[in-house]
Parts: C-alpha cells; structure tokens; sequence
C-alpha cells in the first residue's frame, strides 16, 4: 500500500511540477508576402509593422536611388517596365519582364527578398518558376 501511494505522490508531483514550466512566446507581429512570376510580369506584394517600413525604404533607396515621386507617407519609383511603392507598412512592386533587362529582373527580384528578410519573414517565399513553354 506504501508504493502505491508512493507512486501516486510522485506521478502528482510530477504532473504539478511540469505544468508549472510550461513556456510560450507570442509575437504581435504580423508579416504577409506575396510574389507572382511568369513570362510577362513580377509582382511582389509585402505588408507588415509599420515600424519596419523605414528599414524597407531604405533598401529601396540604397537599390534604387531616390523615390521619382514623394507625398506624405508614401514613395514611388517609378521606370520604364517598373513601379515600386512604399506606404506605412507596405511595400508593392510591379515588373514588366518585357520591358527591362534581365539583370534588372533579378536586382528587383533580390531586393523583394532582402525587404522579406528585413520585415520580419523567416524565410523569403522563392520566386515562382517561370513556367517552360513545350515546343513541338
């Protein structure tokens, strides 16, 4: 009788004792990135804590050079195939393959990761592959 409620005790402490050392981490952030390719156009679609936006337009800045046009909270770049802007919290990016070159293409395409990484995402969403047209 002794070891059973020997036994009992311990598997109770046991419990008690490792319910308490239950641990949590919670984020208030909030992170959401889209990226579309195919053989036309790239679009890179980024919103995220608004703290982060001056970080992001940094990088934009530093790629890029300054914002062709400026008001208030938000900057655009614009360029023969491209517009990129930046408001609070949010990053839009439109390429027409067509129109640029394809070291342009992939410049823009770094820079949407360099924002995912500098915003908070833990892993950058890969540029979707282009897809192969068949030739027959």
């Amino acid at each position: 009788m002794k070891k059973v409620l020997f036994g009992l005790a311990m598997v109770l402490l046991s419990i008690q004792t490792f319910s308490q050392n239950n641990s949590s981490v919670s984020s208030n952030s909030n992170v959401s990135i889209s990226v579309s390719s195919d053989d036309d156009d790239y679009t890179y679609f980024a919103k995220f804590d608004t703290e982060k936006t001056a970080a992001a337009k940094s990088l934009i800045i530093k790629s890029l050079g300054n914002p062709t046009t400026e008001s208030g909270k938000s900057s655009i770049w614009e360029g023969k195939g491209y517009e990129i802007s930046i408001k609070e919290g949010k990053v839009e990016m439109e390429l027409d393959k067509e129109a640029v070159t394809k070291s342009f293409q992939l410049k823009i395409e770094d820079l949407g990761k360099q924002i995912s990484e500098t915003v908070g995402s833990k892993k950058s969403p890969r540029t979707p592959k282009t897809p192969r047209t068949s030739r027959k």
